[in-house]
């Protein structure tokens, strides 16, 4: 069976699917990395303002976004750059996952304890 969806349902279906993922969080800074604010669900870093120029978004989540909406790369950044700027006027930001430039693990950096 096929389903016709609008582009203004797909854009909503994609908002509350990432607004699912993130929320809800609390914001962490610590004096360790001062740079940065963490975002912590469920006891687990699932993102990191850095610098207030970057949206580091654990790779799971990326992933999840990807493949629920078949999105390449770029189409993901795009979709969490307008989420941000929808719901917290971050719009500034550039998203960036594990698989780019810059990796970051926050596993070794013990920000929930």
């Amino acid at each position: 069976m096929k389903y016709i969806i609008t582009e203004s349902q797909y854009n909503k279906s994609i908002d509350k699917f990432i607004t699912y993922i993130f929320e809800p969080h609390k914001e962490k800074r610590t004096k360790k990395f001062p740079g940065s604010i963490f975002w912590v669900k469920d006891g687990e870093v699932v993102a990191e303002v850095k610098e207030s120029a970057f949206f580091w978004v654990s790779h799971q989540i990326w992933r999840s976004i990807s493949l629920m909406f078949s999105l390449k790369h770029t189409e993901t950044r795009q979709v969490i750059k307008e989420w941000l700027e929808e719901h917290y006027k971050l719009g500034g930001l550039s998203p960036l996952t594990l698989t780019d430039d810059n990796p970051v693990s926050w596993k070794n950096r013990n920000i929930t304890n």
